[in-house]
């Protein structure tokens, strides 16, 4: 707390740490604050649950040996995926961590991003236009998002409506006509609510540079010509980690 105070001022606006460091650990650092300054140590205290693993729900931690690093992790699973997973949990409940739970984080998030992909998709035909309807449907998406994430960081019900705007996008482009500017405020709306989540829906197959994709081609091509393929095998994992196959 002496070096809390020295760095960040008498009063910090958020403390952070685990649920297991609220008593004694942060009850003693207000005893010691306060006596000192007499003034209040902490507005918002912010004490997250711990990641669990296993069908019993045990910690997670070091001293148990029951513990999985990020640095691990990402060799097998793509970051936005685990990204995905552990922020759609809210920060004071556990994160339970399983192989089942990342796949259905998988799945949720390839939902979210054939949605806009589609949403893409349907620009090439769409016609000039605006839709009042859509704007406040739009509008109340956000509000309701907002609402939630005002309630101590509620995602759960956050990502609930994030997925109500997934299937209202879905519902708008299978329409036989759509209008571009519809389409480019949901896409925009979409693509703002997850980026909250800390994942970037613009990271798809539609967005690819073709004369970079071509420049990747010739290039494996060539190293394959000269039989170095280590270096074919590292560019066409990186062409399949942009959809290319």
């Amino acid at each position: 707390s002496v070096m809390s105070t020295k760095y960040l001022g008498d009063t910090l606006d958020i403390h952070a740490g685990g649920q297991d460091l609220e008593f004694p650990h942060h009850e003693n650092e207000i005893a010691q604050s306060e006596a000192k300054t007499g003034h209040r140590f902490v507005n918002y205290w912010m004490h997250n649950g711990f990641v669990t693993i296993g069908r019993d729900n045990e910690k997670m931690s070091k001293s148990l040996g029951n513990f999985v690093t990020v640095h691990d992790l990402i060799k097998e699973v793509d970051p936005q995926v685990l990204r995905f997973f552990m922020s759609t949990t809210q920060y004071r409940r556990p994160i339970q961590y399983s192989q089942e739970s990342l796949v259905e984080a998988q799945a949720n998030l390839e939902h979210l991003k054939n949605t806009y992909d589609n949403l893409a998709y349907r620009l090439k035909d769409a016609t000039s236009g605006t839709d009042g309807g859509v704007q406040r449907q739009l509008a109340d998406f956000r509000a309701r998002f907002v609402a939630a994430m005002d309630d101590d960081i509620n995602v759960q019900n956050g990502i609930a409506v994030v997925y109500e705007l997934m299937r209202f996008a879905n519902q708008y482009v299978e329409q036989r006509l759509v209008q571009r500017e519809p389409i480019v405020a949901i896409q925009l709306m979409l693509k703002r609510l997850v980026a909250v989540f800390g994942v970037d829906l613009a990271v798809s197959a539609t967005e690819i540079n073709d004369e970079k994709i071509k420049e990747l081609i010739e290039k494996r091509n060539a190293a394959r010509a000269e039989k170095d393929f280590a270096l074919s095998d590292q560019i066409r994992d990186q062409l399949r980690d942009q959809g290319i196959i």
